[in-house]
């Protein structure tokens, strides 16, 4: 465990390494978004597929199994 510094204790290294650390949390926050977010555009990609694909009566089957797997429960 590092120790605790005080508004009168803590040195520039030691106040760089919190900055850098918070900056590292968000960027590693921004990258988990970025990746949540390109997920949810892909399952809407997939889920218009499957709308498209029920429209034609030789891909129907392929349709049901899509939508079959998008519906299965989120682990």
């Amino acid at each position: 465990m590092s120790k605790r510094h005080t508004a009168s204790t803590i040195t520039d290294d030691a106040l760089d390494e919190l900055y850098n650390n918070a900056t590292e949390g968000w960027r590693r926050g921004d990258r988990w978004k970025e990746r949540a977010e390109a997920a949810e555009a892909a399952l809407g990609r997939a889920e218009q597929l499957a709308t498209r694909w029920a429209v034609l009566r030789t891909h129907g089957g392929a349709a049901t199994e899509l939508r079959a797997a998008l519906a299965e429960p989120k682990e």
